[in-house]
């Protein structure tokens, strides 16, 4: 929601981004797009978790980065890390111990286990009525699977979160796959944040939100 119309089903994210994007309904999906070293990882984690006063239980879904360092991203966030309202579906493969508020997955290419992972996260948090799921990333994940593959279990997990009324927040770096691909990708989410870099400035734009023209802003972040 991009005019100030805030509800108290909306998922606050005020100041994340230069544009008057403050809220976002339940049920929304968005890609952060970007190529390596841009904060579009960052920028995914500000939208999961912008501040204290509005939080939310958190799910985020890994194929590179394990839940450790996951974790240390969150706690410079000041995010309260129990089970009960944070959870990592970790499909990087590291080995690690058990914790229970860590779901393991032996390899991104186990798209079901991800899936199983998820919902048990879900499950185990009380089905709660709100909820931030983020998924890191896309490209890593496509290491592992082919498009189609990888097309089809966004379009599921999008889909999933969407009817239950969540926030869901996926990063890709646009840079390592084909044009076809990017475009076919992004037509699953309902808004695309984009961010580059120009004459050594970062720049942001938002495509796919209502009131917002998408062209490209400064982003000092």
């Amino acid at each position: 929601m991009a005019e100030g119309d805030s509800r108290a089903d909306q998922y606050p994210v005020t100041d994340v981004l230069p544009v008057d994007f403050d809220d976002v309904d339940p049920g929304m999906n968005i890609l952060i797009s970007g190529p390596a070293m841009s904060g579009k990882r960052q920028l995914a984690f500000d939208l999961l978790a912008p501040d204290v006063a509005t939080a939310d239980p958190i799910v985020v879904m890994t194929t590179d980065d394990p839940a450790p360092r996951i974790r240390t991203q969150f706690e410079d966030r000041d995010v309260r890390l129990d089970a009960s309202t944070f959870r990592v579906v970790d499909a990087s493969g590291a080995p690690g111990e058990d914790d229970p508020a860590v779901h393991r997955v032996n390899s991104p290419a186990d798209l079901t286990g991800m899936g199983v992972a998820f919902t048990k996260a879900v499950d185990e948090m009380g089905t709660p009525d709100r909820l931030r799921l983020g998924f890191v990333s896309i490209s890593t994940l496509l290491q592992y699977v082919d498009a189609e593959r990888a097309f089809s279990f966004l379009h599921v997990l999008s889909r999933r979160t969407s009817a239950a009324g969540y926030l869901g927040v996926y990063t890709i770096d646009p840079t390592t796959h084909e044009d076809r691909f990017v475009n076919v990708v992004t037509s699953i989410f309902d808004a695309a944040v984009e961010l580059r870099e120009e004459d050594g400035d970062r720049q942001v734009r938002v495509r796919g939100v209502a009131g917002i023209t998408p062209e490209w802003t400064d982003f000092p972040y």
